[in-house]
């Protein structure tokens, strides 16, 4: 896999991502930040209580020791003020008043009726979240090239952001080729499976379709270049006579960095750039597109959307093999898999022209080039690869 992924990673290093915009928070969601999020406010924004309790000077505070209770704090009131010798009813979230330092959480004392006392010692400090204890005013809330899932908008609202520049969507056009899938004998269903993948990787999608024929590949090729930032086609990146996308790529002026790679399936996988627009040509074989877009395709597509480092790739783990995998060294292979309740992972098949495999498919084994048999509970990288 070694010279796979050295590949994977030369091509990666040739995409920049597409430009940027200004949305509000609520428009947001699933970009990747194009520059950093700052806080507008600190979190939290104010010296509060983590938990109910009661605040007080902890120097006051003495096992046995009774106070009045002369005031009731709830999260979102103003700060109020503790005068000397007494304790404050506080509420997990409530401003500390002023004068206080301390908050004896409810399980370690006796409340009566306006009175409170203590059954152990105060310490300054306890159950007192100080304000900007998780992120001050100005400080950084997130970093350029974070997505924006429901937690990362949470923060932001949190800290009071209410807009972000972002990444925008990436424009890709996917092109099924062939005269039997423009006629419909043979259902689009790497179409289907491809587009689904960029959007889910946050792309905007329109797919097309054109029949074996050069002036009409060159065509659609050319304007699909003109008007997005990525065109992945499906088919003929082959030898055969119809294998007409290799040289209708050429013809609209992409400089086809790699054609061919050392992988099984996907070998035929095509890469190229025109300007800063992508093209990347996919096999027809069902499993071969979908393998090679895990690959390639899919980092490309990430890169082009602001995500960067380990962001734009699967997570990839050790596991151990549910049953034998067979094979022959010679090129690096990858194998559909399911997970197992018991963390193993187990193999579905190994023919190119697959569809139910990559359906099941929780995962992708990954077999380096040298590496041939493996047995049952050895150990292989594996790439999770989670809802998409």
């Amino acid at each position: 896999m070694e010279r796979l992924l050295a590949i994977r990673d030369r091509l990666l290093a040739s995409v920049a991502p597409v430009g940027e915009e200004s949305l509000h928070l609520a428009s947001a969601a699933s970009r990747r930040l194009a520059a950093p999020a700052l806080a507008r406010r600190a979190a939290p924004p104010y010296t509060c209580s983590a938990m109910d309790g009661y605040a007080v000077r902890a120097a006051e505070v003495a096992p046995g020791v009774s106070l009045p209770v002369g005031l009731v704090v709830f999260a979102g009131d103003g700060p109020g003020v503790l005068s000397p010798g007494s304790a404050a009813r506080i509420f997990t979230g409530g401003p500390l008043p002023a004068g206080a330092d301390a908050v004896v959480r409810d399980e370690v004392v006796d409340a009566a009726e306006g009175s409170v006392s203590f059954r152990q010692p105060a310490r300054a400090g306890e159950n007192v979240r100080p304000e900007g204890e998780d992120l001050h005013a100005g400080g950084q809330a997130l970093a350029a090239g974070t997505r924006l899932g429901p937690r990362q908008l949470a923060l932001l609202s949190a800290v009071g952001v209410e807009t972000v520049v972002v990444r925008r969507r990436p424009r890709v056009a996917v092109i099924s080729t062939g005269d039997e899938v423009v006629a419909g004998h043979i259902p689009d269903s790497n179409g289907t499976a491809v587009a689904g993948l960029c959007e889910a990787a946050g792309a905007e999608v329109e797919r097309l379709r054109v029949p074996d024929r050069l002036p009409e590949v060159m065509a659609e090729l050319g304007a699909a270049l003109n008007r997005c930032d990525a065109v992945l086609t499906i088919g003929g990146v082959s030898v055969g006579d119809r294998d007409l996308v290799p040289v209708a790529l050429a013809e609209v002026g992409v400089d086809v960095l790699v054609h061919g790679v050392p992988m099984k399936p996907g070998k035929p996988f095509l890469f190229g750039r025109r300007g800063g627009r992508i093209a990347c040509g996919l096999p027809g074989s069902p499993s071969a597109c979908l393998v090679a877009f895990e690959v390639f395709a899919r980092p490309a597509i990430l890169a082009l959307g602001g995500a960067t480092g380990a962001a734009r790739l699967r997570q990839a783990v050790r596991l151990p093999l549910a049953e034998a995998a067979h094979g022959k060294p010679g090129r690096a292979r990858l194998l559909w898999a399911t997970l197992d309740a018991d963390g193993r992972v187990r193999p579905l098949g190994r023919d190119s022209a697959q569809v139910h495999g990559p359906a099941q498919a929780d995962a992708l084994i990954c077999f380096s080039a040298g590496e041939g048999d493996h047995p049952e509970n050895g150990l292989v990288t594996t790439w999770l690869l989670g809802d998409a």
